[in-house]
């Protein structure tokens, strides 16, 4: 005998059809910011010189108030925030970070966006060394 769930929101895991019914159900998801959304991710990305800048933050609410009324959770472990900077780095290190949910968003050095390490420096030093320990 099964048992059976019903859900009143998100997409089912484990199965062939869920990650096109999720991009289905994230389709309306809409940032003022460039997003790159894949599957269940999303990757927001605001350019500009002043490390106070309240876009992220602004986008940061958006997302949260979307996957309130989608009934999502967002898992804020597993969410980044990286500053990449090219001159003073203290002018990042001062910026304030992200809050989603009333949590403290932590700030990365590097992260992996589709396979690619990237770093804040925009250097390929940490995609080469993932790269080579994974062989």
């Amino acid at each position: 005998m099964f048992n059976y769930l019903s859900t009143h929101a998100g997409a089912p895991q484990g199965t062939r059809a869920g990650p096109n019914v999720f991009k289905v159900l994230i389709n309306d998801l809409k940032f003022s910011l460039a997003a790159i959304k894949y599957v269940d991710d999303v990757t927001v990305v605001s350019v500009s010189s002043d490390p106070s800048n309240s876009d992220l933050q602004n986008a940061a609410y958006t997302l949260s108030d979307w996957s309130n009324i989608n009934g999502l959770n967002i898992n804020t472990d597993k969410t980044n925030e990286m500053l990449i900077h090219f001159g003073n780095k203290r002018l990042t290190e001062t910026a304030t970070g992200l809050l989603i949910n009333g949590s403290s968003i932590a700030k990365v050095e590097t992260f992996k966006l589709l396979g690619i390490v990237i770093s804040a420096d925009l250097s390929w030093k940490a995609h080469v060394a993932f790269i080579v320990t994974c062989n």
